[in-house]
């Protein structure tokens, strides 16, 4: 019995984190980004163009993963007014791409458009390597 009751709980937590909202004429998003004059471990998001967002978006909510360590970097969940682009060095909440010495990593930004209700709109991501392979 001791160990069922916590099974249980984790089974709920992961149906109720698994049961995002999506719209089923939900649009896909264009990423793009770079890490141009971006330092190692530094904080906040790289300079991203966002394209394909729908006119009924409220919040975007952004997230980075790092494929080679399994790690996620942080989400974070902004009001929208109207701008495509995020400024390079904002949102602190989201730490940046930290490979270490003389290593690539490959990161996976996603960026979600949500409308009033939290009901996904519009998704997309973009993967690079940092440092940026030449």
């Amino acid at each position: 019995m001791k160990k069922i009751i916590p099974m249980i709980l984790i089974c709920i937590c992961f149906s109720i984190y698994s049961c995002e909202k999506k719209d089923p004429n939900s649009v896909e998003l264009s990423v793009e980004f770079t890490w141009e004059g971006y330092a190692p471990c530094d904080m906040g998001l790289p300079q991203m163009d966002i394209g394909g967002i729908p006119k009924n978006t409220k919040f975007l909510e952004i997230s980075m993963y790092d494929h080679k360590y399994g790690f996620d970097h942080g989400e974070i969940k902004i009001a929208y007014e109207g701008s495509n682009t995020i400024i390079k060095g904002s949102y602190k909440e989201i730490t940046g791409p930290c490979p270490g010495p003389n290593e690539t990593g490959r990161y996976k930004i996603t960026v979600k458009a949500l409308d009033a209700d939290n009901v996904v709109i519009g998704d997309g991501s973009k993967e690079r390597y940092f440092p940026e392979k030449k």
